[in-house]
């Protein structure tokens, strides 16, 4: 599995994956002489970061916790590298006084705790053996202020019976928004959909599977749905209702992110995420 992350500090690292789903705090959480866990609210409590590929939301407390992190690279305990979800001061000053690999932009769940996991960061990658990543586009198609989604039918490899947006793999060296167009012809026959907006990737982790979901939200001017064999049936529902919906992984966050991404006037139809 290779993902595209975003470059803190350049430099690489590789080794087991220690992951937390909160953000953690240096100073007074880690010990400085060690790299140990020492807050004892974390759920790595008692674990040694010294040699790991570190993985957690962000940073918390005090800026001097970037110093604790300078500390332990300066005595051969620090990570060997970090990957972060959101990029703060504490982390990226930490990262690059202690000249730590450091990456962002990828979440934690993306990663289990122990994988093997290696990180380049000067060309933003991160890598995890034994798991594959997959790209799929989804589109939320808007009507009147309502989404249209679709219960998966038994028929298809992945996730029956569960709700999602119009979606389909990305083949080769395809261009996401012509994959989306050619899944919202084939799969609910409707013409000409207008693009809205484009989403920041959504990322999926299922076993050894990683999906790398890039949502798109589209205008059309119909409810006539004519389904295909993907789906046993369809839905127009109010935005505030689809979170209530049993859906397929990470459903919600692909809505919010394509409701929330760049608008069609500036989109990049590049191939890939956008920038």
């Amino acid at each position: 599995m290779r993902i595209q992350a975003k470059r803190l500090f350049g430099g690489r690292g590789q080794g087991p994956a220690m992951v937390s789903s909160n953000p953690i705090s240096f100073l007074g959480g880690v010990a400085p002489t060690t790299g140990e866990i020492i807050d004892t609210h974390s759920p790595l409590s008692g674990r040694n970061v010294s040699g790991r590929i570190l993985a957690f939301p962000g940073g918390k407390g005090s800026t001097v916790g970037s110093y604790i992190l300078y500390g332990l690279a300066r005595r051969g305990r620090a990570p060997a590298a970090i990957i972060v979800e959101r990029p703060d001061t504490i982390v990226t000053v930490g990262a690059v006084i202690g000249k730590i690999p450091a990456v962002y932009g990828i979440p934690p769940d993306v990663l289990h705790d122990g994988e093997w996991v290696e990180v380049d960061a000067d060309k933003a990658t991160v890598r995890v053996r034994d798991v594959t990543s997959y790209d799929v586009v989804t589109c939320f198609l808007r009507n009147r202020g309502r989404i249209l989604l679709l219960r998966r039918s038994a028929k298809v490899g992945t996730f029956q019976g569960t709700w999602a947006g119009v979606s389909g793999y990305v083949e080769g060296d395809e261009v996401f928004l012509e994959r989306a167009l050619k899944e919202i012809s084939e799969e609910v026959g409707i013409a000409d959909p207008v693009l809205a907006a484009t989403g920041e990737p959504v990322y999926a982790r299922n076993g050894d599977r990683l999906f790398i979901v890039h949502p798109y939200t589209f205008e059309v001017d119909t409810r006539n749905v004519r389904l295909d064999w993907e789906h046993a049936e369809y839905r127009w529902v109010k935005p505030a209702e689809i979170s209530a919906f049993k859906g397929v992984p990470k459903l919600a966050e692909a809505y919010q992110s394509a409701a929330n991404g760049v608008p069609a006037r500036m989109a990049n139809r590049r191939r890939g995420p956008p920038p």
